[in-house]
């Protein structure tokens, strides 16, 4: 009998589960694991003659990993990278059931306040969130989750989303004197508008005053709000591969013209670092706990991209 690769089982002999029983297993939702599939490549199921996609053993321990480092703060966009790196500090499989348990636990907590429409104990669960862990986990782990699951168009949705997206507003809108103005511009629009907003909330705990664009203006009229502004720092936020026709006219239109610093943020870092580097871009990363200290090595001139 011919034995499978670096000693794997034939696929005929390996047990493979439904999506649905990986949702059971592991505590994620369906919707999160196909949007990891498809958005971020982190997962490759076998699929059937028919299109439904099954699971190996291997799967699963990697979708558990997966939620292991997003409730550690890495970003989803960077998790893929690091477990294929096999990082030396990557969790042990003891850790997992506890973190994936209390990630479980706290969306279970506001699906329930979402479903009963409680709006007092909705804010009220919100603030404890943020007060129990870093705001990359809450947001990477728990808020954004939670809003994906929803079904588009639902009162439960459409609650959260105002809640998330009037939070995150207010904490961007914060503003101190003598902070320096970090500018960052969502390049997707409305496509990934909440995780945006997400990255923006993340970068004022790095002591800055923020402004968010929610779409990218024309290059002439953005060179001359920075200049106005006194911005010390423009942020292109990203979670999709850049274009290749605005990568290179009007982001490197922008990156020669302006008087302030430039970064990308978001998945985009990951996928296109190498692009970035040639084109003298700085590359911040995702909605990971090292995001604030990067922010602020490269405002003090000390950031290596």
């Amino acid at each position: 009998m011919n034995e499978a690769a670096d000693g794997e089982q034939p696929m005929a002999l390996e047990t493979l589960y439904p999506i649905r029983e990986v949702a059971r297993l592991t505590g994620v939702n369906p919707i999160t694991l196909r949007a990891w599939e498809r958005r971020y490549g982190l997962l490759v199921p076998h699929r059937t003659d028919s299109g439904h996609r099954l699971y190996s053993q291997r799967d699963i321990e990697r979708v558990r990993a997966i939620t292991n480092w997003i409730a550690k703060g890495v970003a989803v966009s960077k998790v893929g990278s690091i477990i294929d790196r096999g990082e030396a500090d990557a969790p042990g499989p003891e850790v997992t059931p506890s973190v994936s348990t209390a990630l479980e636990q706290w969306q279970e907590r506001l699906e329930e306040t979402l479903q009963a429409f409680d709006l007092t104990l909705l804010e009220r669960r919100y603030e404890q969130l943020l007060a129990a862990m870093p705001m990359a986990s809450a947001l990477n782990g728990v808020l954004l989750p939670l809003q994906q699951r929803q079904r588009r168009g639902s009162a439960e949705a459409v609650l959260l989303d105002g809640l998330l997206r009037g939070r995150l507003l207010q904490r961007c809108a914060y503003r101190e004197p003598g902070r320096s103005l970090v500018l960052l511009v969502n390049l997707q629009g409305a496509e990934v508008e909440m995780e945006a907003l997400a990255m923006a909330a993340l970068l004022v705990e790095a002591q800055v005053n923020l402004g968010f664009l929610p779409t990218l203006p024309d290059t002439a009229s953005l060179l001359q709000a920075t200049e106005r502004a006194g911005c010390r720092l423009l942020v292109l936020f990203s979670e999709a591969p850049l274009d290749s026709a605005l990568l290179q006219r009007q982001l490197l239109l922008l990156n020669q013209h302006l008087e302030c610093e430039m970064a990308l943020a978001g998945g985009c870092c990951a996928l296109q670092a190498e692009a970035f580097a040639a084109a003298g871009m700085h590359s911040l990363g995702g909605m990971d706990r090292e995001l604030v200290s990067r922010l602020q090595l490269l405002l003090s001139g000390h950031f290596d991209s």
